[in-house]
């Protein structure tokens, strides 16, 4: 059996997982939901700052009862006989049922704050920029990791067909030992040697099917799903090796596409406006206003004449901190520092990102190159084995030979089948590096 028919993944029992699937999935990771909701805390600030531009109007109603009872009061008079005023206590029972209806409603309109509110919306415009770009980033990091964690998979479930098909050479080798033992034209010792070996592979075949629960739970895991039988299938591509890419395409390509950058870049932005958000402190703010009320004592007239009972004011009011203790410039200052930290932090991170893209370049240029030399040594492999296998049948070989000889194939093998898949993962860490396919 070839590798590429190995790669053939039998899905009569499980259920098959594409790397698509596992991607799109990879999105909803608990990172990648952190991340969406910073996203909408930054929408909502763009709302609030565009609030401050809108008219803010409120309107109160209320109609209240009040009871004013029987009262002792203390009155004053002036007594005609003798001229003096005396004080003495009156008791009255004017009781007095009162309403009070009462209607208002309010207008402010912010003219004039400094250049606050319009820069606040631009800052908070940013913001939401670089939420959004911190989204895509954390979505590009969880996809990677779970075609890392889909690959490992593939890779466990391809080795055990390899593991499985050597179970079988080793099975033919023990056939092969007692028959020409029995035909006098071979050794009892060579059958002990191949039964050894089969149960060594055995155990190997054993291993690996762990090695693919282990492999299955850490991909279930990431994708925040609880266990069951999956089996990944591998990709069209999968055989298919692209040639090395060139480092500075990948940079320039990550320079429009990759997420990080833009966010950083709206990171600064934001910062700069901040200094300006924090200058408007100095300027006076401007608000003009308008209130109309209605109040009455009782229902009539409030509810019968709408010409009564009115009241209605207008005005502009400007209000100006003209000292508060430098206030203001702690605040400018915490600004200047502010953009000071976003315009190391950019720096920095193109730095970083450089780093990473020439990386992930020469990461996929290696294992392009390993993964050839890999198939190489298949072909010379598998023709070894053959080889000895033909000798051993007519008794001219050992069955040490054909042990080294198949365990040589297994390995070209399994070999292969990992430098297919750690080209297919560098090449997905290549594409998250420069924010897309290269």
């Amino acid at each position: 059996m070839s590798v590429l028919s190995l790669m053939v993944v039998s899905q009569l029992a499980a259920t098959p997982i594409t790397l698509e699937e596992v991607r799109e999935a990879s999105r909803q990771s608990l990172d990648a939901i952190r991340a969406r909701l910073d996203v909408q805390r930054a929408e909502s600030q763009v709302k609030t700052a565009r609030s401050a531009i809108l008219p803010q109007v409120s309107m109160n109603f209320g109609i209240g009862l009040s009871f004013i009872g029987p009262q002792r009061q203390l009155i004053s008079y002036k007594d005609p006989d003798s001229g003096n005023f005396v004080q003495q206590f009156q008791d009255t029972n004017n009781s007095l049922v009162r309403g009070n209806f009462q209607l208002g409603l309010q207008v402010n309109q912010l003219l004039y704050d400094g250049a606050r509110w319009w820069t606040q919306m631009a800052r908070s415009g940013d913001q939401e920029e670089a939420a959004r770009g911190q989204l895509a980033e954390q979505q590009l990091s969880s996809e990677l990791e779970a075609t890392r964690r889909f690959f490992e998979l593939l890779k466990a479930q391809l080795a055990l067909k390899v593991l499985e098909e050597s179970v079988k050479r080793s099975a033919e080798q023990v056939a092969r030992a007692k028959a020409l033992y029995e035909a006098g034209r071979g050794q009892r010792s060579a059958v002990y040697d191949a039964s050894t070996n089969l149960g060594n592979d055995e155990i190997g075949v054993v291993r690996q099917r762990q090695r693919i629960v282990q492999t299955r739970l850490a991909l279930l895991q990431w994708l925040g799903r609880e266990d069951a039988d999956v089996e990944a299938v591998p990709p069209g591509d999968l055989a298919e090796v692209r040639a090395p890419y060139e480092p500075g395409h990948a940079v320039a390509q990550a320079r429009s596409l990759r997420p990080l950058f833009k966010s950083l870049g709206a990171q600064v932005r934001a910062a700069e406006l901040g200094i300006t958000v924090a200058r408007a402190d100095y300027f006076p703010r401007i608000v003009a206003s308008a209130s109309y009320s209605r109040n009455s004592p009782t229902a009539d007239p409030f509810f019968t004449d709408p010409t009564r009972q009115n009241n209605l004011s207008a005005g502009v009011n400007l209000s100006w901190d003209l000292f508060n203790g430098f206030a203001h410039v702690a605040n400018e200052d915490r600004a200047r520092i502010e953009l000071t930290q976003a315009q190391a932090q950019q720096r920095q991170s193109v730095l970083d990102l450089e780093s990473e893209i020439r990386r992930a370049v020469d990461a996929h240029k290696t294992e392009v190159e390993v993964l050839a030399i890999s198939e190489r040594n298949l072909a010379q492999a598998q023709e070894q084995a053959s080889l000895e296998t033909e000798r051993f049948s007519a008794g001219a070989g050992s069955s040490l030979e054909v042990r080294n000889a198949q365990i040589k194939y297994t390995q070209a093998q399994l070999s292969v089948l990992q430098g297919r898949a750690d080209v297919a993962t560098a090449k997905a860490a290549l594409e998250r590096a420069v924010g897309g396919s290269p």
